[in-house]
């Protein structure tokens, strides 16, 4: 239940693949051995059309990427009795509630927080807790959504955007400040090691959105050896045996705090950027890990990255000259530089509701020094900008 990466991963690998999908894309279904189209909101359905396969040709695993099917994966490897990431795990990093529960359960600290089921009782649990307060949607099945409320008119803005009626209730959280970090790791046989840890910058508006990272982290040797030592425990008590995560930080006042936990490869071109510093490939890895082999890799080609989103202070049309795009290199660590938008497309202005980020720039440097001015010649080079701005009426 994943896309064409992992299927051509796999290949490589020397599995064949059943691959799952509702439908499965033409061109995806050609790339994998047995293409299946099935209602992956039907679990039953999928466990039977699955066991019939196995029954002739056993299934060795049950692997997804995909935040959404996730617990489909565990529950089906689980029902075959094959390796796959346990379901206490996929669940448990699928509904935030269940997330809160376990990780309080295993005695780690944790936000404030409140399950709310309309405005009243969101102010109510603001009060109590205290603004700034962040309000998120549960489940990842719900869609994401998370708004960041300095005071009660922002609560009710907040809980009218992201209550929906088939899932009514939502998560108020106390607002950890504190620097952030992104953690990627390895689990197997229950043992977790940390691969890469960087450090996280987040918009400061409205949204929590990610608008950039670099490494190293900056926390130092004992710094990052406290903060691996932290996310192995969060892992434990979410369940995770065999798996990969990409696990959000924050080092509030108290200390380490969990944001989120997702049980599978960083999304953007944070993948690129750890085998570029750390010589793994997240994805392949997933897939080892599936199939119960050791994680290779590979040696490191940067020191050192800066990773920064593409974001505009205005709404309107955008402008940028495409020929200083290009694409992950990383025997040499060239610049990446990619857009989700061509040259004329509408954009929003990151503090806008519809705002959000349109492209990738990274770059890598054998010091520290060096990573200003290749991300200097970069912007010069692209010259991402907003030609014909419009003003954004809330």
């Amino acid at each position: 239940m994943s896309g064409r990466r992992v299927v051509q991963v796999l290949a490589q690998l020397g599995a064949r693949t059943v691959l799952l999908g509702d439908p499965t894309p033409l061109d995806l279904a050609c790339a994998a051995d047995v293409p299946m189209d099935l209602d992956l909101d039907d679990w039953t359905a999928a466990e039977a059309a699955l066991r019939r396969l196995h029954a002739t040709h056993p299934v060795r695993a049950v692997l997804s990427v995909y935040d959404a099917h996730l617990p489909l994966a565990s529950f089906l490897a689980a029902r075959l009795d094959v390796t796959g990431l346990a379901l206490a795990a996929a669940l448990n990093c699928h509904d935030k509630l269940r997330m809160r529960l376990a990780l309080q359960a295993a005695g780690l600290q944790g936000p404030a927080y409140a399950v709310v089921a309309d405005e009243g009782e969101a102010q109510a649990a603001a009060r109590w807790i205290g603004h700034p307060v962040l309000v998120k949607k549960i489940t990842a099945a719900a869609g994401r959504g998370t708004l960041l409320c300095r005071d009660p008119g922002e609560v009710a803005e907040a809980v009218a955007t992201l209550r929906e009626e088939q899932a009514p209730n939502l998560l108020v959280e106390e607002y950890v400040d504190g620097p952030e970090y992104a953690i990627q790791s390895v689990t197997s046989g229950g043992v977790t090691e940390v691969i890469s840890i960087l450090a996280q910058h987040t918009a400061p508006g409205p949204r929590p959105l990610e608008v950039g990272y670099d490494f190293p982290s900056g926390l130092g040797e004992r710094g990052e050896h406290d903060l691996g030592r932290f996310v192995a425990e969060a892992l434990r008590a979410l369940g995770f045996d065999d798996g990969i995560a990409h696990t959000q930080v924050r080092l509030g006042p108290a200390g380490p705090v969990v944001v989120n936990v997702g049980a599978r490869p960083p999304g953007g071109l944070l993948c690129a950027v750890t085998e570029a510093v750390r010589g793994v490939d997240m994805v392949r890895a997933a897939a080892q890990v599936a199939l119960g082999r050791p994680v290779t890799r590979r040696a490191p080609v940067a020191r050192h990255a800066r990773y920064r989103c593409v974001t505009f202070d205005v709404s309107g049309t955008v402008a940028y000259d495409p020929r200083a795009l290009t694409g992950a290199r990383l025997r040499a660590p060239s610049p990446v530089v990619g857009m989700d938008v061509d040259p004329g497309e509408a954009v929003s202005a990151l503090d806008d509701p519809g705002g959000g980020t349109y492209g990738r720039i990274v770059v890598y440097a054998d010091t520290e020094d060096g990573l200003d001015p290749a991300y200097r010649r970069v912007l010069d080079a692209l010259r991402p900008r907003v030609e014909r701005a419009t003003t954004h009426t809330p």
